[in-house]
């Protein structure tokens, strides 16, 4: 009986996330507005581990799905000969999915900047996410944080992490995810040592959880680093990568030829074709038909399911 009782728990189970997967495959078909008013959307997102190079799906197009690789450390195994492609088939997606997350928190910052400006009243959410923001970002100005929250193009980003990991062959790529050689100067840090010292002194570097987190770091970086002044000026006012790099000499002790060395990676690599990518468009959702169907299946907002389309799913927006 107890066998039984058991199985009967285990189908039911099963059948509410075949259920859920139905609805949630049928709300993705439903067409989305991208017009003017846009309802709020969000994002789902699938986590893989990587074991083999077919784990990490290829881009064909501006169009990638939006995948998130955790255990990359099988990584130095791949044929030399596809590490090139595989390794931006790996960072490209994280990079999108990032910037999808901070033009969302851009956008709604300058929304309450703008009531702020009118003096309209705000309501507790909106103050508490103001006040992240000065936390986030170590100012309370909302036009310093607007400038802080500007982007840049993606070949940037990719050609720097190509050079910091030599096309994710360092060590701390393959073991902490870190695809930019970001330092670690606390100890309360998830950290690794580096395996050479500075004037006695040992180096360490950030360990993340997955490739995303390093992208966010990076960024976060960028924002709030004085060595980056007037690089968040001028991305402010262009968009050129082969202008822009120019004031990321601070990010490297080379200074000049580190910059030299980023900009031959751009073009020996053809990667400005990458700042026109978007992440897939099936992979929206309106966040009010999400939340229904995780509140009438009584599903938490952060999903765990095994299934076999989406392995593991999170959803952000």
């Amino acid at each position: 009986m107890k066998f039984l009782k058991g199985y009967l728990t285990k189908t039911i189970k099963a059948l509410l996330e075949i259920i859920f997967l139905a609805i949630v495959l049928l709300i993705l078909s439903i067409p989305i507005n991208y017009g003017v008013k846009k309802e709020k959307l969000s994002l789902l997102i699938e986590y893989k581990s990587i074991k083999k190079p077919s784990d990490i799906l290829k881009i064909n197009g501006n169009s990638v799905k939006p995948v998130i690789y955790e255990d990359i450390s099988k990584f130095k195994d791949f044929p030399e000969i596809s590490r090139k492609e595989r390794y931006i088939e790996t960072l490209l997606p994280a990079i999108l999915v990032v910037r999808f997350n901070l033009l969302n928190e851009k956008s709604r910052t300058e929304r309450l900047w703008a009531k702020i400006r009118s003096k309209e009243d705000l309501t507790s959410l909106d103050s508490g996410f103001i006040n992240s923001m000065y936390k986030k970002y170590k100012t309370e100005s909302l036009k310093e944080i607007n400038q802080k929250q500007h982007l840049h193009p993606v070949s940037i980003i990719l050609a720097q992490s190509i050079l910091e990991t030599g096309w994710g062959n360092s060590r701390f790529f393959l073991k902490g995810n870190n695809a930019f050689g970001i330092w670690s100067y606390n100890k309360l840090d998830n950290r690794m040592a580096a395996s050479t010292s500075r004037d006695g002194l040992v180096i360490y570097l950030k360990k993340y959880d997955n490739v995303a987190q390093s992208v966010e770091d990076y960024f976060l970086t960028l924002a709030n680093s004085w060595a980056f002044d007037e690089f968040r000026m001028r991305r402010y006012e262009s968009d050129n990568p082969y202008e822009l790099i120019w004031y990321l000499n601070k990010y490297s002790e080379l200074r000049n030829d580190y910059v030299k060395k980023v900009g031959e990676i751009i073009v020996q690599n053809n990667l400005t074709k990458y700042d026109s990518c978007t992440l897939d468009k099936n992979n929206f959702i309106k966040v009010k038909l999400f939340n229904l169907v995780t509140e009438i299946l009584n599903i938490p907002h952060d999903i765990s399911l095994d299934f076999m389309i989406f392995r593991r799913m999170k959803h952000c927006n």
